[in-house]
């Protein structure tokens, strides 16, 4: 195995020992969602969904998936300051969310564009 297949290897390897916490930010993040739009988001639900889409962001920006990277800062912006306070933040939450849930199960397709295909 060549240094460059090793390296890719690693990464790889890195990525599957990251997937399930990342998968779990995720779903935190959507419990929060859908908390609010049940008036039920408490601020403790809140600042841990912001600080999950904060720690998602950095790790997605890592692993090159720059667009769902600024997808999950845009999605803790949106809970930090706005959301619930747009009548449609749930809804582009839950676009943001798609978004960046997609492009982790495409991760390995080796194009950050087919995040926002």
């Amino acid at each position: 195995m060549t240094s460059p297949e090793k390296l890719s290897q690693k990464i790889n390897d890195l990525w599957q020992k990251h997937l399930p916490l990342m998968q779990s930010r995720i779903e935190t993040i959507r419990r929060a969602v859908d908390a609010a739009r049940n008036n039920r988001l408490t601020q403790d639900l809140r600042a841990e969904a912001v600080q999950s889409a904060h720690k998602l962001a950095g790790a997605l920006g890592t692993f090159s998936l720059e667009c769902a990277s600024d997808d999950a800062l845009e999605i803790e912006r949106l809970l930090t300051n706005q959301f619930p306070a747009e009548d449609d933040a749930g809804a582009i939450l839950d676009g943001l969310l798609e978004r960046v849930n997609q492009a982790i199960n495409g991760r390995g397709t080796g194009s950050d564009a087919m995040e926002r295909a």
